[in-house]
């Protein structure tokens, strides 16, 4: 059995490629109600009422955004407990931002047993990825949080494309080898493909794709791919990866950023500074 896994791996991989570019693959669509909230907004319409109306077509993403603005990270003294009250303190644009975010995590999923606990370890990964891009650009402040959340969040969202193909292949392909030579192969580009259809601004699809080129140098200012790369690598310091990745300082990303100092582990000293802003956003996305 161990001889054949070669030829799994390239029979996946190469079926993948050809089924994506004769559009063939069936990718993921972007959640209904982020696309309504998105449509209402490009119209023009602002007003909080009709834009909470939208959003309440989905209950659960209703629930969640009411609970996002009484949060620590955007409620005040008075709780909000309408969809409307909600809109109103987070203000439009925010809105949609973390619409977007609240309703990804209905796409990590699969019908695979055997994969869901992939999927699952998926979508821890991007919430911490998405926490920590939020709080690296609170520090930096060149940056818009709620983006950078965004943007960490959808890095790796061609892996649910891929976990999910996978399901169609004999039982033999289920093994870990063949799952993690498949992900490396095909992260990148199904990742920014899957954000171009989704009409996503550049900084995603440049994020999604250059994410794992850890020694990326485009000079200049920094972009949300810089911030993408040194969140991965912060979650990696003191790990058994770390062996195998550059050091944060090392990078040009982390030369680029204004991010503080390094610890003895070569983490980013911010670490323990914003580790409550770090759990709040984590929960946020996991409401």
């Amino acid at each position: 059995m161990a001889s054949t896994v070669p030829n799994f791996k390239n029979q996946l991989a190469n079926r993948f490629i050809e089924d994506l570019e004769n559009d063939r693959l069936i990718l993921p669509s972007l959640p209904d109600v982020a696309m309504r909230v998105a449509r209402v907004l490009n119209n023009g319409i602002s007003d909080a009422d009709a834009i909470a109306e939208v959003i309440q077509t989905d209950p659960a993403i209703t629930a969640k955004l009411i609970k996002a603005a009484n949060s620590a990270m955007y409620g005040r003294c008075m709780p909000v407990k309408v969809c409307s009250a909600a809109v109103v303190r987070l203000g439009s644009a925010l809105t949609h931002k973390l619409v977007l975010s609240l309703s990804m995590r209905e796409l990590f999923t699969t019908e695979s047993p055997l994969l869901q606990q992939r999927m699952q370890t998926l979508w821890k990964h991007s919430t911490e990825i998405a926490a920590l891009c939020y709080v690296l650009a609170r520090r930096d402040q060149r940056f818009d949080p709620e983006q950078a959340m965004l943007v960490g969040l959808l890095h790796d969202i061609g892996v649910v494309a891929v976990l999910n193909y996978i399901d169609k292949f004999p039982v033999e392909v289920n093994r870990a080898e063949v799952i993690d030579d498949a992900i490396r192969t095909l992260r990148a580009r199904t990742s920014s493909m899957i954000l171009e259809k989704w009409r996503f601004p550049s900084e995603f699809t440049v994020a999604a794709f250059e994410a794992e080129d850890w020694m990326r140098n485009t000079g200049g200012l920094p972009d949300y791919c810089d911030l993408v790369i040194m969140a991965q690598l912060h979650s990696t310091a003191g790990s058994g990866q770390q062996q195998t990745l550059p050091m944060i300082n090392q990078t040009s990303a982390y030369s680029r950023l204004s991010l503080g100092e390094l610890m003895p582990d070569f983490s980013l000293k911010f670490r323990d500074e914003e580790r409550e802003k770090i759990g709040q956003a984590e929960s946020l996305l996991n409401m």
